[in-house]
């Protein structure tokens, strides 16, 4: 190893540590709950960056690998979505989708959406509401996000969308 390559995994290591101890920036927060029977949400606050994503991939791999059919992620709280976590939410929702469980993203903030949108990574997911959070009412439909002033993202069309909702 160069000592170039050397410095350089040294001021990332820096960088991580910083970002970490900065009191400046948003704290990182999750809160999981269960709103009624079979459903999971699990509230994210703060920036979903290459420190945070390792600490939020676990907590909700935990919640796919539960006896819960439904894992919502409300990411209304998010300050800054990069590109690892994007990455990792289409991993989890793949791995949702294969464990015969729906993975249902709550957004809505320009900090979740555009970067989606961008990546063309939006009709990738589905998309749920607030009214996921009322108290259980005998019907186990997400309600589709209501959005104003934006085009709402595609949904899966065809077999992928028959597989999704169960």
């Amino acid at each position: 190893m160069t000592e170039t390559s050397f410095r350089g995994s040294e001021s990332v290591a820096e960088y991580v540590r910083a970002v970490e101890e900065s009191s400046g920036n948003v704290p990182f927060r999750l809160s999981t709950e269960r709103p009624r029977s079979g459903v999971i949400v699990v509230s994210v606050f703060g920036d979903l960056d290459m420190v945070t994503v390792p600490r939020f991939t676990e907590v909700v791999q935990q919640r796919v690998d539960s006896s819960a059919p439904v894992i919502v992620l409300d990411l209304t709280g998010v300050t800054f979505l990069g590109v690892e976590a994007i990455k990792m939410l289409a991993q989890l929702d793949l791995r949702a989708h294969l464990s015969g469980k729906r993975l249902s993203l709550v957004t809505g903030v320009r900090t979740v959406d555009r970067p989606l949108e961008a990546l063309g990574m939006a009709a990738r997911f589905t998309y749920g509401s607030r009214p996921v959070f009322e108290p259980y009412t005998g019907s186990t439909e997400v309600v589709p996000p209501r959005r104003s002033g934006t085009t709402p993202p595609r949904q899966r069309t065809g077999g992928q969308r028959t597989a999704m909702i169960r």
